[in-house]
């Protein structure tokens, strides 16, 4: 019975992907794929989304390509909260999870009312907690594992455990 639910819900996915396609986002993507009818898929002039095989996308999550490309590939899981949104490049390779929370950019705003934008590349096998934040230009090395609620503003080597929190040192009262 519990097959039976997932085929349905993966029928239920690739359904709601058809229509996005069908309603102009350019969304490439395979069938064995599970996407929340509740994941916000959109793309925008030359923009364009790519999912692998075995890719599994939370409600509530956001993925973005304006005049830029998101590459997911297989087996990758993104948990439900999530922003990836690409002006450029982004991509995640093989067997990546990130957890709720997370927020993926390539760019950020030149003070002009444009954008300055660098790739983002995260490697094969690497995990990324809760809440972390991964800025433009940023390669993360497989296998590593990013701390939840880090900033990542550089690049992270293979093998690596990465933490990044500031903690004040002392409390201020008013």
């Amino acid at each position: 019975m519990e097959k039976i639910g997932l085929i349905c819900r993966v029928l239920a996915s690739n359904i709601a992907l058809l229509s996005r396609k069908l309603t102009g986002a350019k969304i490439s993507y395979r069938i064995k794929s599970l996407i929340s009818p509740k994941a916000s898929l959109r793309t925008y002039g030359k923009g364009h989304i790519f999912f692998g095989h075995k890719v599994e996308i939370r409600p509530n999550t956001e993925l973005t390509a304006r005049n830029g490309e998101i590459t997911i590939g297989n087996n990758c899981f993104i948990n439900r909260n999530c922003m990836i949104v690409s002006h450029k490049f982004i991509e995640l390779e093989n067997n990546v999870t990130i957890g709720p929370g997370t927020v993926i950019y390539d760019h950020d705003h030149d003070g002009n009312g444009g954008y300055n934008s660098d790739t983002v590349k995260i490697e094969s096998g690497v995990w990324i907690g809760a809440n972390v934040v991964i800025l433009k230009g940023v390669t993360i090395g497989a296998n590593s594992v990013i701390a939840a609620g880090s900033v990542v503003n550089k690049n992270v080597a293979p093998n690596t455990l990465f933490v990044q929190k500031r903690v004040p040192s002392e409390i201020h009262r008013g």
